[in-house]
């Protein structure tokens, strides 16, 4: 069978998509500059990128677990639980959230301290800092933070729904029919543009105020991509021009500085789920030098960037006495990337080692104990 999910398994697994989430987390990255760094602006519809990243972990997650998580046989047990799968992706996700969340918890509390005055009040602060460590939103309004659902970590707010999106989906979704699921990825399209409509902007979730929108739009993206992954058989082989073609598209999406909403619920929902098509049925493809490093690194990237944005550009604040950083904003590129490799060598890849080996561990015990008991 000549297809593109055969080339790529042939290739050992999707390398493009790897590519594209590290070019989706920079490019996260360079609008968070321009947005909270006072930097030149060069995505200005960078935060779509988290639309497609819900896209992508949607494909990538049923390419891992969904043959684990349904028996293919009906006298058979499947490989993986729910609980095993929920063990999993807390392992994945947890040590960078949490790392991202503690530096970002730091920086509000150092304000509270220096300037009260921009800051909301320190209980406030640490009560906020003590939930979003653990992945759950503030849901209060603060006089500096307003409705933000994680101050310490803003981008913790699509992680937070991803989990959600996670665990529905091994829970319940994942037995489910293919034309049940377009349904229901349908239904969440309609969502998503009732919500743009009633907030006047596709930029939802990361606030209280449009928590509506953050879930329209984990399900509309993350259901795109498990349904990809249930038509991928159909998808033709492509070459590396379409990978090629596939990554400049992302960027076009992203950097083109038309931020009219009818234009980004098109790119949102109809733009980047055509990419995702492209970049799939162009599976093993590489596309740019240091491409899968960017890959690897993507995580740590996204979960650390604003916080050290937020103490780097508290700092030059008061070095420049309230002056844009501009053009040199671009500047902070190479140290963020810098940070993000050894947050993933030096951090997150032990941790998720040693919490892997302490869970298998756990997990033992309980057999164990068992089989004394029954000998």
């Amino acid at each position: 069978m000549n297809t593109a999910t055969q080339q790529a398994r042939q290739g050992g697994r999707y390398a493009l998509l790897d590519e594209m989430r590290g070019i989706a987390a920079l490019a996260v990255c360079l609008f968070h500059i321009g947005t909270r760094a006072t930097g030149i602006q060069l995505f200005p519809n960078g935060y779509l990128a988290v639309d497609f990243f819900f896209m992508l972990s949607g494909f990538v997650l049923a390419e891992a677990y969904e043959a684990r998580l349904v028996a293919d046989a009906p006298d058979r047990a499947p490989v993986m639980d729910w609980a095993g799968f929920a063990r999993r992706r807390l392992v994945r996700m947890a040590p960078v959230a949490v790392l991202g969340a503690g530096l970002g918890g730091l920086y509000l509390v150092a304000r509270c301290l220096v300037s009260p005055d921009r800051s909301d009040p320190l209980d406030q602060v640490l009560l906020a800092n003590a939930l979003n460590l653990l992945i759950l939103p503030k849901l209060w309004h603060g006089a500096a933070t307003g409705w933000e659902l994680f101050p310490a970590n803003g981008p913790l707010w699509s992680l937070f729904f991803e989990i959600l999106a996670n665990l529905a989906w091994a829970a319940f979704l994942v037995r489910r029919s293919t034309a049940l699921l377009a349904a229901g990825v349908a239904l969440a399209g309609l969502a998503l543009v009732a919500c743009a409509l009633r907030h006047g902007t596709l930029d939802l979730g990361w606030q209280a105020s449009s928590l509506d929108g953050g879930l329209a739009r984990v399900c509309f993206g993350f259901g795109c991509g498990l349904l990809l992954h249930r038509l991928r058989h159909a998808l033709p082989v492509m070459n590396r021009a379409a990978a090629i073609l596939a990554a400049l598209a992302l960027v076009y999406a992203l950097a083109l500085p038309v931020q009219h909403l009818p234009w980004t619920l098109f790119m949102a929902m109809a733009f980047l789920p055509c990419v995702l098509v492209v970049a799939v049925a162009a599976g093993s493809h590489h596309v740019m030098p240091g491409g899968t490093w960017l890959g690897r690194i993507s995580y740590p990237l996204y979960g650390i960037h604003v916080p050290l944005l937020a103490i780097v550009s508290g700092a030059a604040k008061r070095m420049l006495q309230g002056e844009p950083l501009g053009a040199w904003g671009i500047a902070l590129v190479p140290p963020l990337l810098l940070a993000a490799w050894l947050v993933l060598t030096r951090i997150d890849e032990p941790c998720r080692a040693a919490l892997t080996r302490w869970l298998e561990h756990t997990a033992r015990r309980p057999r164990q104990t068992a089989t004394i008991h029954h000998g």
